[in-house]
């Protein structure tokens, strides 16, 4: 595929079959709100698709999740976007391209904060600067603009990454960060929607859910659920887009349904009325003098 200079694209990574198998999925999602070309970058030179625009053959990647690093500097794009082989695509996300014009990176940061159990096993006295201030980025989804200081960055993360002989990427891309800070723009949650298997808060419409939610009754390890399960949960999750709790195998309980907004609704109906801002602070000045 020949790639003009100032192209935009949607990049995915898998190497191996189970890996190529969720990527055509998320890809068959993504297809739906884009009209831009989408790369996989694999280790099979046999392997052929009619859900990818091009694949690119990459048998030196490396090792786990080093392959995303590496994989990312092999983009054929000015500007583009990487999604996690796990991703579903529920609404268009191609607002990160212009995104783009103001930072290096696009990313959402991760709910968690840092991988603690990662840390304890790999790097167990490794000094966390601003921990519990600075949380690591989530590089499920990362879109990205092709510059001098964008690619030493990503040397400065690979080196990182091996240095540190970290198994997960996210930790060490926060620690490359801090080593050679790059421009990187924040995006709503919604983009990298994340923890629908814990509870989750919405407060848009939920565009990317990052989450393998499939089930089997004789094994604890999820699965990304098939095409038609996600689908039909993005469409419940976004059937309302005000702010909303996602509780697994109960439902989505929007704000108003919250015990105070609840008391409030009972208050109105027995009529009792909303009085002005000035009026209520001296009421509350008035029963403390009492």
């Amino acid at each position: 595929m020949e790639v003009e200079s100032n192209s935009r694209g949607y990049v995915y990574i898998a190497i191996g079959e189970m890996f190529r198998h969720e990527a055509e999925q998320s890809c068959r999602s993504l297809k739906r709100f884009t009209s831009y070309p989408v790369v996989l970058i694999t280790d099979d030179e046999s392997y052929k698709s009619v859900y990818f625009d091009d694949v690119i053959l990459a048998n030196d990647l490396g090792r786990s999740f080093e392959v995303k690093i590496t994989g990312m500097m092999r983009s054929p794009f000015q500007r583009t976007v990487f999604l996690d082989t796990d991703t579903f695509v529920c609404a268009s996300i191609d607002s990160i391209f212009e995104f783009l014009d103001y930072f290096d990176f696009a990313m959402t940061l991760d709910m968690n904060g840092h991988s603690i159990s990662f840390w304890r096993q790999y790097q167990p006295d490794y000094h966390l600067k601003l921990k519990d201030t600075l949380h690591e980025f989530n590089t499920g989804v990362v879109g990205f603009v092709r510059s001098k200081e964008v690619n030493e960055f990503f040397d400065t993360w690979l080196q990182t990454h091996r240095e540190l002989g970290m198994y997960a990427d996210m930790p060490t891309f926060r620690e490359a960060f801090l080593k050679r800070p790059v421009r990187i723009g924040v995006l709503p949650h919604e983009y990298n929607f994340t923890g629908i298997k814990s509870m989750v808060t919405a407060y848009t419409t939920v565009r990317i859910i990052h989450d393998r939610l499939g089930e089997k009754w004789n094994n604890l390890r999820p699965h990304m659920a098939d095409f038609v399960y996600m689908d039909k949960l993005a469409k419940r999750i976004n059937r309302q887009t005000c702010k909303r709790l996602i509780i697994p195998y109960v439902g989505i309980i929007p704000f108003s349904w919250s015990p105070f907004n609840v008391k409030r609704k009972i208050k109105a109906s027995l009529g009792i009325k909303a009085r002005k801002k000035r009026d209520s602070f001296f009421v509350r000045i008035e029963q403390k003098a009492e």
